[in-house]
C-alpha cells in the first residue's frame, strides 16, 4: 500500500523538462501529504522549452518539501510577478469533475530552479499587461483590479462612512465585473433600508450577548438604540458575482473590537449575523 507521499509524487508523470514560467502568486497555498508537504505558486502562461510554444493558460507550480523544513521556512519562495526557468515533471492527466478547475490538469512538480529572472520577451509581455492598473467607475467611485483576490476595490462613502468595497469578477472573467457592480449600484439605492433591516436583526441576535460582554457589571444595560449607534455605517462591503453579500460594521466596542459580520442573500434577506476575528 502507498504512503500519502508515495501517491501524491505518483501523480507525476516521470519525464523531466524545462520550462519559463511568469508566476503572479508566489505562495498561493499548500498541502499535507504525510511526511511531505508541498508549496503551491500560480501562473498564467509559460514557455514548453521542448517545443518552445507560448501557452496562455492557467496553471500552478508545486514545490515539494519535508514537513520540518516548512515549518523552518527552508525552501525556495518564488516572487509574486517573477520570471523562472525550471526543470519540472508534469501532472498525470484526469478526469475533472464539473466543478473542478482546469488548471488541475495543468500542474507541474518543480524538481530544480534553473534560473531567476529569466528572459522570454513573450512572458514579459504577458507580465507588463498584467501588472497594468485597471480601474472601472461605479456609482461614482473608482475601483482597482486586485488580479491576485480576483475583485475589483475600493472606498465609498456610504451613510456618513467610509467603506472598503470589493466588487467580485463575474465567473470565469479576470477583468470584467459586471454583475456585482449591478448588483451594487442597485444596493445604493436602498442601502438605508437594507441598513436598518440588518441592524433590527443584530439587535434580536446579538443585544443579550453586548450586554453579557459589559466588563463591568454594574453599568445600565445597553439598549437597543445604543446597539445601533455603536454599530455605525458599515466599514466593508463585499459584492459576490452571484448578488450575495458580505457587511462588516464595527463593535463600538461592546464586544471587545471584533467587527459584526452579516451575511445577505440575493434578495436582501438577511441570513445571518456573527462575531467577525
Amino acid at each position: 500500500m502507498m504512503t500519502k507521499e508515495q501517491e501524491y509524487l505518483e501523480g507525476f508523470e516521470k519525464e523531466e523538462f524545462e520550462i519559463i514560467v511568469y508566476i503572479t502568486t508566489g505562495w498561493g497555498a499548500g498541502g499535507y501529504y504525510g511526511d511531505l508537504c508541498e508549496v503551491t505558486s500560480y501562473f498564467p502562461a509559460m514557455v514548453d522549452l521542448r517545443s518552445g510554444e507560448c501557452i496562455v493558460a492557467d496553471g500552478r507550480v508545486e514545490t515539494p518539501l519535508g514537513r520540518e523544513d516548512y515549518k523552518n521556512d527552508q525552501y525556495y519562495h518564488f516572487a509574486d510577478n517573477g520570471i523562472y526557468r525550471l526543470l519540472v515533471s508534469k501532472c498525470v492527466q484526469r478526469m475533472l469533475g464539473p466543478d473542478m478547475l482546469a488548471s488541475m490538469n495543468n500542474r507541474y512538480l518543480v524538481k530544480k530552479v534553473v534560473a531567476e529572472n529569466a528572459s522570454c520577451p513573450e512572458l514579459e509581455a504577458i507580465r507588463a499587461e498584467y501588472t497594468r492598473p485597471i480601474v472601472i467607475e461605479v456609482c461614482g467611485a473608482e475601483f482597482l483590479l486586485n488580479r491576485r483576490y480576483g475583485w475589483y476595490e475600493g472606498t465609498v462613502g456610504i451613510l456618513g462612512g467610509a467603506c472598503k468595497v470589493s466588487l467580485y469578477l463575474d465567473s470565469n472573467s479576470k477583468m470584467k465585473a459586471k454583475r456585482s457592480s449591478a448588483r451594487f449600484e442597485a444596493l445604493m439605492q436602498n442601502m438605508e433600508e437594507l441598513d436598518g433591516k440588518i441592524k433590527e436583526h443584530c439587535v434580536g441576535r446579538m443585544l443579550k450577548a453586548a450586554n453579557e460582554w459589559k466588563e463591568n457589571e454594574d453599568d445600565p444595560d445597553i439598549t437597543a438604540d445604543q446597539f445601533k449607534e455603536n454599530m455605525g455605517a458599515p466599514i466593508e462591503l463585499i459584492v459576490q458575482s452571484g448578488g450575495k453579500l458580505e457587511i462588516y460594521y464595527g463593535d463600538g466596542d461592546m464586544f471587545g473590537g471584533h467587527a459584526i459580520f452579516v451575511n445577505v442573500n440575493t434578495r436582501n434577506e438577511i441570513v445571518r449575523c456573527e462575531l467577525a476575528g
